[in-house]
């Protein structure tokens, strides 16, 4: 018969060491079974890169990132286990009766992660998984992979993504994957980021799929990405003369459309007051917080500043790579006279310098 050793009740000096010789998956499996030791694994400061969650064959997958490229899986069953997987050891756990996502938020807290990067929904569920996603924690993104498509009923993936939009603050979804009742239900959320791409069966895209005026107006998200539509250039003069009316969405921070096929760009810049840029020209836009880059293989052909009536500005970039075509529309901050979405040129500098030069030199004056 084996007695338990009560680790526990060692002198925080001691229990503190023998936490720090502890392999990664002997802390993780305290962590899912006492909330005390939580709370001395978390003074061992363990940070993780990110955590992502993937619904596929029936099954919840939870994958923690480590700086190191190593990896921690969990396996969250609809049976009611748990499986650990790290490097070769495999530990598996009854949740008896304890919400299996509970477990996943026992490993983010201990990680001190505050939020699921990510979760992908690789298929609709064939069977109700729902009891697996009960206490599940913020979630920066959802994204649904295009092979959950119009040929298999969306009712299930309305049921999980009732559950995990919510909590969370971007979406990407497949036009197909849901009927447009509710995709527009998608685009009239409070989300910071929508994406949505007309990707089709078998990566073969529709492009007979429109994407209106009506449909852009209605979305309230501060960044909006469509991939493959048929984009009417009218519908976009019309949704940019809204704009400078202060006649639609004011959270836009950021509107990517990507065509199929190019755009008369007089006809969407008809009727607009705007101001040629140098395709030259240095500049950084912000989304969300963060610099916009652009990918490799992506040119700028042509770029236009235009003003709304409250002074707001925002710039109209055109674009091609090797796949599609686009266009950009980024609104600066909330300044007309702020400068900080765009980098500062070099008369931005001089006049700077010489600003510093004139007080440096008024201070020599002074104390000589």
């Amino acid at each position: 018969m084996t007695t338990a050793y009560p680790l526990l009740r060692l002198p925080y000096l001691v229990l503190m060491p023998v936490l720090e010789q502890m392999e990664l998956i002997e802390r993780i499996s305290l962590s899912i079974l006492s909330k005390r030791v939580r709370i001395f694994l978390k003074l061992l400061k363990m940070k993780c890169k990110q955590i992502n969650l993937k619904h596929e064959y029936g099954a919840i997958r939870m994958e923690v990132l480590f700086d190191n490229k190593e990896k921690l899986r969990l396996e969250i069953f609809r049976s009611g286990y748990v499986e650990f997987k790290y490097r070769q050891d495999i530990l598996f756990c009854n949740t008896s009766g304890v919400p299996p996502m509970d477990y996943a938020v026992s490993i983010m807290d201990v990680m001190h992660c505050k939020s699921i990067h990510q979760f992908r929904v690789a298929e609709i569920p064939a069977r109700d998984i729902l009891p697996l996603l009960v206490s599940l924690p913020k979630i920066d993104g959802v994204v649904v992979e295009e092979t959950c498509n119009s040929s298999y009923p969306d009712s299930m993936l309305k049921k999980m993504l009732k559950i995990v939009l919510p909590v969370s603050s971007a979406v990407t979804i497949p036009y197909h994957a849901l009927k447009p009742k509710y995709l527009r239900k998608i685009l009239k959320g409070n989300f910071d980021s929508v994406t949505v791409g007309n990707y089709g069966v078998g990566n073969m895209a529709n492009f007979d799929i429109r994407f209106s005026l009506k449909s852009l107006r209605m979305t309230t998200a501060k960044t909006l990405d469509l991939y493959n539509f048929i984009l009417n250039d009218k519908d976009l003069n019309r949704f940019f003369k809204l704009w400078t009316e202060k006649n639609c969405n004011d959270r836009l921070e950021y509107l990517r459309a990507r065509k199929y096929g190019e755009g008369n760009k007089d006809l969407i810049l008809k009727g607009l007051t705007v101001v040629s840029v140098p395709t030259e020209t240095k500049r950084e836009f912000r989304v969300l917080g963060n610099i916009q880059q652009l990918r490799s293989d992506e040119k700028i052909t042509a770029e236009f500043d235009i003003t709304r009536a409250d002074g707001r500005q925002a710039t109209i970039r055109f674009g091609e790579s090797d796949e599609i075509n686009f266009i950009d529309f980024y609104v600066w901050a909330e300044s007309a006279n702020d400068t900080t979405n765009r980098e500062p040129n070099q008369s931005s500098f001089t006049r700077i310098f010489s600003s510093l030069t004139t007080f440096y030199n008024s201070c020599v004056e002074r104390f000589k």
